[in-house]
């Protein structure tokens, strides 16, 4: 009898000291996930010397056009890289998203915790790049539709040129040109237009009687109306089609 209760005592024990371990264990390893886990380097948005106490709107040190808003910020780089990065922040001013766009589409996505740890990325880059028109990404082909001039800081927006070393380029050409999408068709609209390209106007004009050539009005003929342009792209094949419309916008 006493050997039997020997051997129970000693098989609860047993028992006791792999229950300890295994939780032992178990924090360990617990803490070792979070040590290994990605945490944000990017400050405080509220004590960030980047953005505190800063216009709404200005040029960073570095050339990219900032714009700020109650919780997020919105960064332009120059012409060069052509890129917009949007941050959003939690309420405590920690960084809750960083994504980058060129033009209208979001390339780089990363998306934090409260405490500032990774819990989601993605990498869109070479999805966008695979997208085609005229054997071109999209940034290059709407470039040499005559938009924008990325060598020169020309746009089709305004009459004079950007500075080459600002982000104020990229916030003109990016606030202008947006990108909507379904299950079988992809648009990108262009407005705000203030010059027809020449190249647009050769690739897409009607030659006048004087030899000229020129945009066919369509929808208005009201000297107040202004330029829309409309790329409407198959999404299976990448064929596109171009329409444009004279429009009456509200201020």
């Amino acid at each position: 009898m006493k050997k039997v209760i020997y051997i129970v005592i000693l098989l609860l024990f047993t028992s006791c000291l792999s229950f300890l371990s295994q939780k032992k264990d178990g924090r360990q390893q617990e803490s070792g996930n979070m040590e290994q886990r990605e945490k944000t380097t990017e400050l405080n948005y509220f004590e960030n010397p980047r953005y505190a106490n800063k216009p709404r709107e200005f040029v960073a040190e570095d050339g990219n056009y900032i714009c700020r808003y109650s919780s997020s910020v919105c960064e332009y780089t120059p012409p060069e890289t052509f890129y917009m990065i949007q941050k959003r922040y939690y309420e405590n001013g920690e960084l809750e998203s960083k994504i980058s766009f060129i033009l209208d589409f979001s390339l780089y996505v990363e998306k934090y915790d409260k405490d500032g740890f990774l819990i989601e990325k993605t990498d869109r880059k070479s999805i966008i790049e695979e997208r085609k028109l005229d054997g071109m990404d999209y940034a290059s082909f709407l470039e040499k539709e005559g938009w924008y001039d990325r060598s020169t800081g020309q746009t089709a927006f305004r009459e004079e040129p950007y500075p080459l070393n600002t982000g104020e380029f990229t916030e003109m050409v990016m606030r202008c040109i947006s990108y909507t999408s379904n299950r079988s068709t992809r648009y990108i609209r262009i407005t705000n237009i203030k010059k027809i390209p020449q190249q647009f106007l050769d690739k897409y004009g009607t030659i006048g009687e004087d030899g000229v050539k020129y945009l066919e009005r369509r929808n208005s003929h009201s000297k107040w109306a202004k330029l829309d342009v409309v790329y409407i792209i198959d999404s299976e094949t990448g064929t596109y089609k171009v329409n444009w419309a004279y429009l009456l916008h509200k201020e």
